[in-house]
């Protein structure tokens, strides 16, 4: 990276200019994997991808016809969960592989929030809470570390890669780790309790 370079020093430092160049070798991709799929369902939908991809299934304003089996019967997320997650609401809970094959995606991170909220609201059984520390560990004999984050602070924390602050559980609700928070221990963001 150049800062504050000019465009023949920022070309100049890229990778095909490097020494190295000579022994990348490039390769292309050529074929669609997923229309080899002997997954009737899962190839069509990869033939479909490929057609939008070609201009195909669009109006002349240029907005996308989605097939009628991809749509919800009403605009709304209890209509989505029903159905991406058909009977999550009712006992016996599914089999585990019953999670791995469905998601729903969001673009941001409250909507992931009030998704899980939701879902788990419709998902049978008692709530647990499992709040999070609350307190700062310092290392001098003064409390200053209390006195720079107050517990209200530290609860209202709510960013990408940090658990939330109430984490709410139910039996048999499937849990996503993303990382170890505390390798030291072998745990996922302190749930060893479990």
């Amino acid at each position: 990276m150049i800062v504050k370079g000019s465009r023949p020093q920022i070309v100049g430092a890229c990778i095909q200019r490097s020494q190295l160049w000579r022994s990348v070798k490039v390769l292309k991709l050529t074929q669609n994997m997923r229309l080899n799929t002997q997954v009737v369902a899962e190839r069509d939908f990869a033939k479909w991808q490929l057609e939008i991809g070609h201009g195909k299934h669009t109006d002349e304003a240029g907005n996308i016809k989605l097939p009628d089996h991809f749509k919800c019967t009403e605009n709304s997320v209890s209509s989505l969960i029903s159905t991406i997650y058909p009977g999550v609401n009712e006992l016996p809970h599914p089999p585990d592989h019953y999670f791995a094959e469905r998601t729903i995606l969001t673009s941001r991170n409250d909507d992931v929030d009030d998704i899980n909220e939701k879902m788990l609201s419709e998902f049978p059984g008692d709530m647990s809470d499992f709040l999070s520390a609350d307190s700062v560990k310092s290392s001098n004999e003064n409390a200053e570390g209390e006195l720079l984050y107050p517990v209200e602070y530290l609860n209202s924390i709510n960013c990408s890669g940090l658990p939330l602050h109430k984490l709410q559980l139910k039996v048999g609700c499937p849990v996503m780790i993303l990382r170890n928070l505390n390798p030291g221990k072998g745990s996922a963001m302190g749930l060893e309790e479990l």
